[in-house]
């Protein structure tokens, strides 16, 4: 019995207990998924493997990341934003974006997806786009289908720069953007650079890196390009790239239930049980208004 703990060897005393602020966030149809799966798209083991093990894995690593620092308790995306730019937090950085990420992409998955049919308002606003729903899947899935290395493709409302008259509409497009690993799809990060793993550089080989990056202003969503230097500039809150849709290609998401060679059947089924009543409620008010915006 230990009566008297300060008369003790060190390795007799309890540890303080530390807090988890970081916990796997609910589904909405969770325990669904814990039972049977993903219908059309994942095994019950496979869901576990790509959420529940994975996700938890996550915010484990963040509450250590964070434990006892002023933004312990910030939400990944805030972390994800706070830590973009600074090449000595990749570690936390990775952890924040991809748990966001990978979270986003299993909030848009339910157990009776809504067809985008269903929407008309809302594909009418994707065909402006794309000229047809058959091209945006088709445009979609290709992207992700030739991705070299695992990350995500979004789909995103992309506001333009400039600031709308008043009581006039602001204007945009839809635009298909990829992201590497735990690349963030956030302006507000400044489009974090993926060729230089900072988990195994300094703070002077990310300088260097940086100094021989191309001045080129050539392209939409480019870290260099006109658009990505401008909208670097927002602050947080003030995005102008407007996530609604996105699919995870990390191979430990479908390798179990779809095999080494299975990553097309894989996506081709995820377009299947995209719940597009969910992209719907977090589009931004102007691209479900299709008249209102610029064809580009």
């Amino acid at each position: 019995m230990c009566l008297m703990p300060s008369l003790l060897p060190q390795t007799c005393r309890q540890p303080p207990s530390r807090r988890s602020l970081h916990h796997v966030p609910p589904l909405t149809y969770d325990e669904s998924f814990k039972r049977q799966g993903i219908p059309g798209l994942l095994s019950p083991d496979g869901f576990r493997i790509a959420w529940t093990d994975y996700q938890g894995s996550m915010v484990q690593k963040l509450n250590e990341l964070t434990a006892g620092e002023p933004y312990e308790d910030a939400h990944v995306k805030q972390l994800a934003l706070q830590f973009a730019r600074d090449p000595m937090a990749a570690s936390l950085f990775n952890h924040a974006s991809m748990a966001h990420n990978n979270h986003f992409f299993f909030n848009s998955l339910s157990t009776s997806p809504l067809k985008v049919d269903r929407l008309p308002t809302l594909q009418q606003s994707l065909n402006n786009t794309f000229g047809s729903m058959e091209t945006l899947q088709s445009t979609f899935l290709d992207t992700a289908a030739a991705m070299f290395g695992p990350g995500f493709v979004w789909l995103v409302w992309a506001r333009n720069l400039d600031n709308p008259a008043a009581g006039a509409q602001r204007r945009g497009a839809w635009r298909i953007l990829t992201t590497y690993l735990a690349g963030t799809p956030y302006p507000e990060a400044g489009y974090r650079q993926q060729g230089l793993d900072m988990n195994n550089n300094s703070a002077a080989s990310y300088n260097s890196y940086m100094n021989q990056q191309p001045v080129n202003t050539v392209g939409a969503f480019g870290s260099f390009s006109q658009s990505g230097r401008e909208q670097a500039k927002l602050p947080p809150g003030g995005t102008n790239v407007m996530p609604v849709l996105c699919v995870n290609t990390w191979e430990h998401v479908w390798l179990r239930d779809y095999g080494m060679n299975g990553k097309r059947r894989f996506l081709r089924d995820w377009w299947d049980c995209v719940d597009w009543s969910q992209v719907e409620s977090i589009a931004p008010v102007e691209a479900k208004h299709p008249l209102e915006f610029q064809r580009g």
